[in-house]
């Protein structure tokens, strides 16, 4: 009887730590497929494999659950490879200095008060008491990670990830190191590296935040700058056709006096640079204000680089993007195809379409450009011929990682002659 109850209670306990970890990694790294019985599936697995006690002067086991990890991550969750990998170094240190810290100081009482080694009964009941204790500081961690570190992962590009990684993984090899050095008698030499461990993957965890805004605010910024200049167009275009439609009867009387004269020619003259005065470059493209700044000022800058554009724009209802995103995506994209187009020296070659729809909250969006130059891949991504090595590929990598973080789908197609960039997100309400 107290077998099975001993049994239940370690269970209830594991599974609860589980469900905290699975919660933990689910803020990070979208689900692969989000179902109740693959999530139950993980969270067994996870307290299963991460549920580990850990000794001074044992690694096996420890480096062994961190494999583990590693492999859940990359079975049940989505994303790319180098991400996975970041988010294990990130979390397991917290993992290991938590358990290393419990188990230890239980341990070190049982020594102390009952003067003698722990049977294996002793054992398990420690173990069940560490597991019991470890529930609520997971919970911390977790309430700490919920509100420093939403959507944060997919803001930050690939470098700022190693950098992350780079501190991450200096703590992890140093508790790891001082926890193999260690012995029973020394075992509490090796608490203040599992805090310092604790307080620096803590620390990550802000720190993808902090970077996540700074870039953020860069973005806002830029969609800001965009939205700016094409009201000062509207502006502009409005001012000029209320001056216009003020010397209107002077107009009317001056192409009068041309018709009166039969003077058609000039008439017509006259008539063409009044229509070219009535033209914005500001233009409408849909109900979205985003949009239409930042498709307004690219194909300003394509026409202004003789690249023939072709402009489909049918959104029926607004995307349900962000517009900090969406800003980056257009701009991101239209950027790269007039950087292709603009070096092909023959001008009647440069060409640029862009297609966007998005009906029933389902958004599509295709741009197709002519180029000349060769496409560089590599492990799955594209860089571009950038003089500045250091800027390849990071506008495709930015709009990879807004396309993920949406749960979208994006495709590259290329040829000699051409380059498409598809992209596919079924909006939810509830973003």
């Amino acid at each position: 009887m107290l077998n099975t109850i001993e049994f239940i209670l370690n269970l209830s306990i594991s599974l609860v730590y589980g469900a905290l970890l699975f919660f933990v990694l689910k803020k990070f790294l979208p689900l692969r497929r989000a179902n109740l019985v693959m999530e139950c599936l993980e969270v067994v697995l996870i307290a299963y494999t991460t549920n580990i006690a850990i000794f001074p002067g044992e690694v096996t086991g420890t480096m062994g659950s961190f494999l583990a990890l590693f492999i859940l991550i990359l079975v049940f969750h989505k994303s790319r490879l180098f991400l996975k990998l970041s988010v294990t170094i990130l979390v397991f240190p917290v993992i290991a200095s938590i358990s290393y810290i419990l188990e230890d100081v239980g341990y070190l009482i049982w020594l102390y008060t009952c003067q003698r080694q722990m049977t294996e009964a002793a054992q398990t009941i420690l173990h069940t008491v560490t597991m019991f204790f470890r529930i609520p500081i997971w919970y911390a961690v977790y309430y700490f990670i919920k509100i420093y570190v939403p959507h944060a992962v997919h803001d930050l590009s690939r470098r700022m990830w190693i950098l992350i990684d780079i501190i991450s993984l200096s703590s992890f090899i140093g508790i790891i190191t001082v926890i193999y050095k260690s012995t029973s008698f020394t075992s509490y030499a090796v608490y203040p590296a599992c805090i310092a461990s604790l307080i620096t993957n803590m620390g990550c965890f802000y720190l993808c935040t902090y970077l996540a805004k700074t870039m953020r605010i860069e973005m806002e910024l830029k969609t800001y700058q965009y939205q700016q200049a094409y009201y000062k167009e509207i502006e502009s275009g409005q001012q000029t056709i209320r001056s216009l439609r003020h010397d209107m009867k002077n107009h009317l009387n001056i192409i009068r006096t041309f018709l009166q004269n039969k003077d058609y020619e000039d008439a017509d003259q006259y008539l063409n640079e009044l229509d070219r005065e009535f033209i914005t470059s500001a233009k409408v493209y849909c109900k979205s204000s985003t949009v239409n700044a930042v498709v307004s000022a690219k194909e300003q800058i394509a026409r202004d680089n003789n690249i023939h554009c072709n402009l489909l724009i049918d959104l029926e209802e607004t995307p349900q993007i962000d517009n900090i995103d969406l800003c980056s995506l257009l701009a991101n994209t239209l950027d790269n195809a007039i950087e292709a187009c603009c070096k092909i020296p023959d001008y009647s070659m440069r060409f640029l379409t862009l297609k966007a729809r998005c009906k029933n909250n389902y958004f599509s969006y295709e741009i197709e450009n002519s180029k000349v130059n060769a496409v560089i891949e590599e492990s799955g991504h594209y860089k571009t011929s950038k003089n500045d090595t250091s800027l390849h590929g990071i506008g495709l990598g930015s709009v990879e990682r807004i396309v993920e973080k949406y749960g979208g789908d994006m495709k590259i197609d290329y040829t000699d002659r051409t380059f498409t960039v598809t992209i596919f997100i079924q909006g939810k309400q509830d973003r």
